[in-house]
């Protein structure tokens, strides 16, 4: 198995918000970014499928509930 990681062009990404509404009325929406994608060399997990790894990060909007 080979430990070298072989980066693999992203060729088109849907970066959904998800959204959630918090018991104080805090909406909050997250949405995941991709920035790169690894092929980990010739690793394969149990049911045989090629290993990734993921750089990614997280954008984060908070909108607070109202005040009345």
């Amino acid at each position: 198995m080979s430990d070298l990681n072989t980066e693999i062009e992203m060729v088109e990404a849907k970066e959904a918000w998800s959204e959630y509404r918090l018991a104080d009325g805090t909406k909050l929406r997250v949405r995941p970014v991709m920035i790169a994608v690894f092929r980990a060399g010739n690793e394969l997990t149990a049911d045989g499928e090629p290993v990734y790894n993921m750089k990614s990060t997280l954008v984060v909007d908070v909108r607070a509930a109202a005040v009345q």
